[in-house]
């Protein structure tokens, strides 16, 4: 197969982890590592995966090749590998817009570059780097910038992975502009391969298949990382509980007393991401059965692998001629697709589409 070449919309924990992810298939393409649920997805296998280049407006990481970019105080994700051929792939500015907006604004500096770049700059970079698939993995609320990214990667024909909860492919207008422009568009929320919300909604599928009644459930996540940093911000997260909640529902969670989202920063966890969730629901003659869990995860990596597959899945469509949303692998990859399922169907119908 032929490379599949990536830009990456933010250069920050999630684009450091899936560049990893990338190097080590790319250092030995035949071995199946862990977390990788796909080998192949229409015939990619992540080996196929070429980091060509990242946008950013960080001062420490515009101008430098992506290895060092990876370096800068913001990244909080674990280094576990040294990157391959995508070590030198260029960070270009990009337009600050909205991205810093909240505490941000206080842990990184805008680069020089980043004030003075435009849309129009974004765009031309995608099309001299002959992007195939652009990843948008800017902070939660920076729907501007987000938009931007979009707008860029339709005119340059290069396809999106939106993995921020601001709405792209849920967006009939958008979706439709990139439908009649013939460019594939993925999204909404990348949706981590075993994180909070795959945990709890598969609880509620079991639980609704056993014929249980749900009463309440909560999903209280916090963590170290600069997302969280930016989502302590309730002005920034709003999009976060509005996507978790769409998830919930595509469970099959309707009339019931619940919450899901992002309620602290906790500096010293770094990149570890802690969930607590709670399940309740009706039984047998009317016995309550009561479900709490905690999950640990390091949110990073979590992310890189579900990114690993919506890459492959993003460029399978284009070669397919899809355009606009894609239904069929959005549902196992996004906690807020335009077309939501329970989790088993998802996966099948994420499986159907990469074989």
């Amino acid at each position: 197969m032929t490379a599949i070449r990536v830009a990456l919309a933010g250069a920050g924990n999630c684009a450091w982890s899936f560049t990893q992810f990338a190097a080590l298939a790319q250092a030995d393409p035949d071995t199946r590592l862990p977390g990788l649920m796909c080998h192949t997805v229409g015939g990619y296998r992540l080996a196929d995966v070429r980091v060509v280049a990242a946008f950013d407006v960080d001062a420490a990481k515009v101008g430098r090749p992506l290895a060092e970019a990876f370096t800068a105080p913001a990244i909080a994700a674990t280094a576990f590998t040294e990157l391959g051929g995508d070590r030198n792939a260029p960070v270009l500015p990009a337009p600050v817009l909205d991205g810093l907006t909240g505490p941000l604004g206080s842990v990184v500096q805008a680069a020089t570059a980043a004030r003075d770049a435009t849309p129009e700059d974004v765009a031309k970079a995608l099309v001299e780097h002959d992007v195939d698939v652009l990843v948008i993995a800017l902070p939660t609320g920076a729907s501007r910038a987000v938009r931007m990214f979009a707008d860029a990667a339709l005119a340059a024909g290069a396809a999106v992975v939106n993995c921020t909860p601001e709405e792209l492919a849920r967006d009939e207008d958008v979706s439709r502009r990139f439908a009649d422009a013939g460019v594939v568009l993925l999204g909404d929320d990348l949706r981590s391969h075993l994180g909070a919300t795959c945990l709890h909604t598969a609880l509620i599928e079991l639980m609704l298949s056993r014929g249980l009644e749900l009463t309440s459930t909560y999903q209280l996540n916090v963590g170290g990382n600069t997302d969280f940093l930016n989502l302590a911000d309730a002005g920034r997260s709003a999009s976060k509980f509005t996507s978790k909640a769409n998830a919930l529902r595509a469970a099959g969670m309707t009339d019931v007393d619940g919450v899901a989202g992002p309620t602290g920063f906790i500096g010293h966890l770094g990149d570890s991401k802690v969930c607590f969730a709670n399940v309740r629901a009706k039984s047998v003659l009317g016995s309550e059965v009561r479900i709490d869990i905690k999950l640990t995860v390091e949110d990073s990596p979590n992310a890189a692998g579900v990114i690993a597959n919506a890459v492959r899945a993003a460029k399978t469509a284009a070669d397919r001629g899809l355009s606009g949303k894609v239904d069929a692998p959005s549902p196992l990859l996004f906690k807020s697709p335009p077309r939501g399922l329970p989790e088993s169907e998802a996966r099948a119908a994420f499986l159907g589409f990469a074989s």
